[in-house]
């Protein structure tokens, strides 16, 4: 507790423009999660996709922003990080604003593609920003915190779409507008991420010290593609990218699972908060009980813990086996989630934090689109709408996909370990 209370303080002495960030943070993931969360039902539901085509979609849309995110960072690295985040909050607003009020399936995917250049350009600039922001004494607690702060947004899709779902069940009209009750889970994105453009306006310009070295994206592209360093750390982001996928098959593959074996009323946004609910409390503590040691021991524990989490509904067909899958899930999240926006911070030489965090996506880039046709081919086949289902063996092919990452992990583990950017932390 004598930790905590000390990283809070320093935490708290900072300048006010990293609060904004945890502000602009918390609004953009209450938008993004409810969209993220609520995709998928919402294609079948209320535009007819089969489970197939409703994966593909949703799988298509978060690759895009996986493909924008690592050309993002270098353009965030390019042109500061203020005017790339008033960009990206625009983008974001304006794409939220026509998926909420889209009368056709072609103006959600106008929608959406409006949407992915601020979703994906916010990610990388917003970590660069919490690095331009904190010194090396609080830049673990920084992240840490700014991982809780997404996770409070994130909390917030559980009520807000379970909600809306029993109080609006067949709609509403809203100024002459009648909208389902996903589309009203939407416009509270829309109303949100307008919001954030005023708070991306609040931002000064960081100092001189702060500020990271701006230039020709293309030419920031080349000079970060010829360090070895970055390859090695990208073959650790491959391997843990089969780790992060679970939390895909959390969006697009547990809510239908759920009210598909649990009844239609099964409110599985709210249990699905569970997991940001436990991240809020489970953070704080876990970096400061291993802040001392190196992040990539840490990380490997915890993804471990994670790729487990899914055999408990390969055993059993029960709310308890999710709930157990969605605790230990969230215990391994809590230990290598804000450690490795951590280790790629520190890793990335002084100025090229977003073009690391852009580029680390790669791996999701290519992995997104599997995932989202896998879900539905997943669901098709083991846990039907109509017809007989055996969704454990649907979660223990899952489970054995994911857990051959953290044990590659440790083959691989003196080729794989990086020491930070020794620039970085004496920024």
């Amino acid at each position: 507790m004598s930790t905590l209370r000390d990283d809070l303080g320093a935490l708290l002495r900072g300048p006010r423009d990293l609060w904004l960030i945890y502000g602009i943070k918390l609004l953009e993931s209450i938008a993004y999660f409810s969209v993220y969360t609520l995709l998928a039902i919402y294609l079948t539901t209320d535009l007819g996709y089969t489970d197939t085509e409703s994966g593909s979609i949703t799988g298509t849309w978060l690759t895009a922003i996986s493909l924008v995110v690592f050309g993002a960072g270098f353009v965030a690295d390019g042109i500061g990080i203020k005017r790339a985040l008033l960009i990206a909050a625009v983008s974001a607003a304006v794409g939220r604003g026509l998926l909420a009020f889209a009368d056709s399936p072609n103006a959600v995917f106008v929608g959406l593609a409006t949407s992915v250049w601020g979703i994906a350009c916010m990610k990388p600039t917003m970590n660069a920003a919490v690095r331009a922001y904190t010194t090396p004494a609080t830049v673990a607690f920084g992240f840490s915190f700014y991982y809780v702060v997404m996770n409070i947004g994130g909390v917030t899709q559980g009520p807000l779409i379970s909600g809306f779902r029993s109080w609006f069940a067949t709609g509403t009209t809203v100024l002459g507008h009648h909208f389902s009750s996903s589309q009203l889970v939407f416009l509270v994105g829309f109303v949100v991420s307008v919001l954030n453009i005023g708070l991306v306006s609040l931002l000064r310009t960081p100092t001189v010290e702060e500020a990271p070295a701006t230039g020709n994206p293309f030419r920031i592209a080349a000079e970060v593609l010829k360090v070895r360093t970055f390859w090695t750390f990208l073959a650790f982001v491959a391997l843990l990218t089969f780790v992060r996928l679970i939390f895909q098959h959390g969006h697009l593959t547990w809510p239908k699972y759920a009210i598909r074996e649990f009844g239609d009323t099964f409110p599985f946004a709210t249990y699905w908060s569970l997991n940001p609910a436990l991240i809020i409390v489970l953070v704080p503590i876990a970096t400061a009980l291993t802040r001392r040691f190196p992040p990539f021991p840490v990380i490997l524990v915890g993804a471990f813990l994670t790729a487990f989490s899914v055999f408990a509904m390969a055993f059993a067909t029960t709310v308890a086996a999710s709930v157990t899958f969605i605790v230990i899930l969230s215990i391994g999240e809590a230990l290598w989630s804000p450690r490795l926006y951590e280790y790629t911070a520190t890793i990335a030489p002084r100025g090229r934090e977003s073009s690391y965090m852009g580029l680390s996506e790669i791996p999701l880039f290519f992995a997104k689109p599997v995932v989202g046709f896998l879900s539905g081919a997943l669901l098709t086949k083991y846990c039907p709408e109509v017809g007989p289902r055996d969704s454990q063996q649907m979660w223990l092919i899952i489970g054995l996909m994911t857990i051959a990452a953290p044990v590659l992990m440790v083959l691989l583990r003196r080729w794989l370990v990086t020491k930070p950017n020794e620039d970085a932390l004496a920024a």
